[in-house]
């Protein structure tokens, strides 16, 4: 099996399940998770990562105003938002 049929493969099986886990993992950061808003929420599979979601969320702060979307990385247990020292490497390396 190629690398590219692989990558399609696990997508396929976990994308949907890792987006939902990520979801509720993104939520669980938020100030206010009955606001969050997603847009561009892709399942990814890399080698070094696995399956994991990535996209952004929107969602009110605790002035009770939206703060503009923000883009995360998932992988449904563990959550990095845009923001975090760490980001950077995590959006490049799953996300890309």
């Amino acid at each position: 099996m190629s690398a590219a049929e692989k990558k399609a493969q696990q997508e396929k099986w976990f994308g949907a399940e890792t987006i939902v886990a990520a979801e509720r993992a993104v939520r669980r950061e938020l100030k206010d998770p009955d606001s969050a808003q997603f847009k561009d929420v892709r399942a990814n599979y890399t080698e070094v990562f696995g399956v994991v979601a990535c996209g952004r969320v929107n969602a009110k702060n605790g002035f009770s105003g939206y703060t503009g979307f923000r883009r995360f990385v998932s992988s449904g247990k563990s959550v990095i938002l845009e923001g975090r020292d760490n980001f950077a490497d995590a959006w490049s390396g799953a996300c890309s």
